[in-house]
């Protein structure tokens, strides 16, 4: 009967400590390098670099990237993911001005970031990006849903783990 009861309470406890580990969120941190050729609908001769550091709710993404029209930029972008609207100050047209939402996806399996850009107080484009990381922590996954005036698509940027 001991015995029973033991085993019945060691299992109790593996239960509740996988319910611990599974609630937790992923961390982006690190560097990352696109992968072409499973990514998709994007600008010609794209290559993308992406240094993440998250802290808590707090994510720090450092982009150094470039295309065939565009030639190389660098983009900082901080990211609250407190569910919260906040600004931000679009890289372009030079007079818009951007709304952001970034949050957690239910049960930390990743990240929303939303985006609102205006110009004049007219909408031209809304972008959505789901942040997701496989199981093993080495490939990043971003969807992309963009809205502009005349068009809406979709793409998708995978990221390899550097070292």
């Amino acid at each position: 009967m001991k015995l029973k009861i033991t085993s019945s309470l060691f299992v109790v406890m593996l239960v509740a400590a996988g319910f611990c580990f599974a609630g937790g969120k992923p961390d982006f941190s690190g560097t990352w390098k696109l992968e072409k050729d499973r990514s998709f609908s994007n600008p010609p001769g794209l290559e993308q670099t992406l240094v993440i550091t998250q802290k808590g709710n707090q994510v720090t993404l450092d982009t150094d990237l470039k295309t065939t029209r565009g030639g190389p930029q660098k983009l900082i972008e901080v990211y609250s993911l407190d569910g919260k609207e906040g600004d931000f100050t679009p890289a372009q047209p030079p007079n818009a001005k951007g709304k952001r939402k970034a949050s957690w996806l239910p049960n930390g399996q990743g990240v929303m970031i939303e985006d609102v850009v205006s110009v004049d107080g007219k909408v031209i484009s809304q972008t959505t990006r789901k942040w997701t990381l496989s199981a093993d922590g080495k490939t990043l996954t971003v969807d992309y849903f963009i809205d502009v005036q005349h068009a809406s698509y979709e793409a998708k940027r995978v990221f390899t783990k550097a070292g």
